[in-house]
């Protein structure tokens, strides 16, 4: 996602590659097409431009973060539409952090379950050769 406004400052900028070369971003070109998407926060207009396949992702997010900013403001403690901007984002990350981490828990979890069943595979492929053996040495 890009600021609209921060490609006309700059048109003809040049990305930073992992080996430290710079490369005209026109003259390499984008894998996928930007749309420019149009959101509101807070009575302010933000005009950006976003990959097709994020912009649906995007709004959404937008209007859930307008959707607090409101709310934030209508608490009355805080009037500063950065310092609004700045809580709505800190609960957002934080949110995104506790995410994470039960993802994390649950995948570990996981992990666990998995190894506890692959142990229990194991014994009762150790016991059906056990048996095996002894019906064997039976049998013969």
């Amino acid at each position: 996602m890009t600021s609209t406004s921060d490609q006309q400052a700059n048109p003809a900028a040049s990305d930073v590659q992992a080996d430290g070369t710079h490369t005209d971003s026109a003259a390499v070109g984008e894998a996928r097409a930007k749309t420019a998407v149009h959101i509101r926060l807070l009575e302010r207009d933000y005009r950006l431009a976003v990959h097709d396949d994020e912009k649906q992702a995007l709004v959404d997010a937008a209007h859930k973060l307008d959707v607090r900013m409101r709310e934030i403001r209508d608490q009355g403690k805080i009037h500063a539409a950065d310092r609004i901007a700045i809580m709505a984002a800190l609960e957002a990350s934080l949110e995104s952090v506790k995410l994470s981490q039960a993802s994390k828990q649950t995948t570990h979890a996981s992990d666990q379950q998995a190894i506890a069943q692959q142990a229990d595979d194991e014994i009762l492929l150790l016991r059906m050769q056990s048996l095996s053996q002894r019906l064997s040495d039976a049998l013969s």
